[in-house]
């Protein structure tokens, strides 16, 4: 609990700084340099969201704990299943 408090925090953070960076960089803009600004204040929240995803991905899922007669409870981690790549196209296997 406390490393996913920890990689929160650092996530915040980040985003904090993100935002404090562009809005920084947004006074000082003129012209096209807002636009330029924009773009990094967009990609730098793309990141973010990328690391949330990724921190998501991260923490393990598990299934609904089960009870044995003997009372051994167990909780099985659920399997990941493989998310697809963006822009690559899944391929069927055929055997002749």
């Amino acid at each position: 609990m406390k490393r996913c408090n920890t990689l929160i925090s650092v996530i915040f953070l980040s985003a904090f700084l993100a935002v404090a960076g562009a809005s920084t960089t947004l006074r000082a803009a003129e012209g096209d340099q807002l636009g330029r600004a924009e773009d990094m204040a967009r990609g730098a929240i793309e990141q973010l969201m990328r690391a949330l995803e990724l921190m998501i991905d991260a923490i393990p899922q598990y299934e609904m704990p089960e009870i044995e007669e003997n009372g051994d409870i167990i909780i099985r981690r659920k399997r990941r299943t493989p998310r697809p790549e963006p822009g690559v196209p899944e391929v069927e296997e055929t055997t002749i």
